[in-house]
């Protein structure tokens, strides 16, 4: 049996969420050293999380 719209978007919120943690991660580590990257990493986190907040909202 395929998986429901509700399966596939709870599983990739779940991804999205690992990825936006990542990228914040990898955003601290640039925190004295570059700030343009930190801040480029960070806007991706947070574009990560409107994304997955689009998928709640379509279910």
């Amino acid at each position: 049996m395929a998986p429901t719209h509700r399966q596939i978007a709870a599983g990739q919120r779940r991804t999205l969420a690992a990825m936006q943690r990542k990228l914040q991660d990898m955003a601290a580590q640039w925190g004295d050293v570059d700030a343009w990257n930190e801040s480029a990493l960070d806007e991706l986190a947070t574009r990560l999380e409107e994304v997955a907040e689009n998928l709640t909202n379509t279910d």
